[in-house]
């Protein structure tokens, strides 16, 4: 579990072939989250070999390429994300991919990790780590808010889920942070960050992602 923390303080499946979930709730799901596109693309993550499965409003991005985007947005403010990939890029041991859908407001943050391997038992000790993390990065004016936590597993794949809800005190800003932990059979393990400003099901997507 040393990796699991080390991963976990900073701040997710094997073959040419869809993964099926099974998943195994560690609390109730959110009703209806939203399916942000009915159809997809495959982008290639070329330093790990793997093909990921997203809405096709999403496109690969530099992190100096979001940057120019947000400034688009608001000149005066600085975008509290970009530090976010900067951090990931930067101090997460292992490759680093962005992908940013511009007409959701949304992006799609991606590292491979030392592998570590997980099991249903850890799940409870993970869902603490991960609160106690984006509690801390969230600062005091923002409500954060646990919305669902599951862990899944096949032969193939291992995958951890948790999704938190952002606001400020009159939920005049509202964002959700989706985190998908995921370790496969062959020794590989991935995070994904995806931020969107609604709560959104991204899990058919994950399901058809490629190793």
């Amino acid at each position: 579990m040393n990796r699991l923390l080390f991963f976990v303080l900073i701040v997710l499946l094997v073959s040419c072939k869809e993964v099926v979930q099974t998943a195994t709730s560690l609390s109730k799901a959110p009703e209806q989250p939203e399916l942000i596109a009915d159809q997809g693309s495959y982008f290639s993550l070329d330093k790990d070999a793997v093909s990921i499965y997203l809405p096709n409003t999403f496109e690969k991005y530099t992190i100096s390429q979001y940057e120019y985007e947000a400034k688009q947005l608001n000149d005066s403010i600085t975008d509290p994300f970009i530090t976010l990939f900067t951090n990931l890029r930067d101090h997460v041991k292992g490759n680093f991919y962005l992908l940013y859908d511009k007409e959701n407001y949304s992006f799609c943050a991606v590292n491979s990790l030392s592998y570590f391997d997980f099991k249903r038992q850890d799940a409870k000790y993970m869902l603490a780590m991960i609160r106690k993390n984006q509690q801390d990065a969230s600062g005091p004016d923002l409500f954060f808010e646990k919305q669902t936590a599951k862990y899944s597993a096949t032969d193939d794949v291992k995958i951890f889920k948790a999704v938190f809800k952002l606001s400020n005190f009159d939920e005049t800003l509202i964002n959700y942070r989706h985190i998908y932990l995921i370790s496969t059979r062959n020794n590989q393990t991935f995070q994904f960050i995806f931020n969107t400003p609604f709560e959104a099901d991204f899990d058919p997507f994950i399901r058809r992602m490629k190793i």
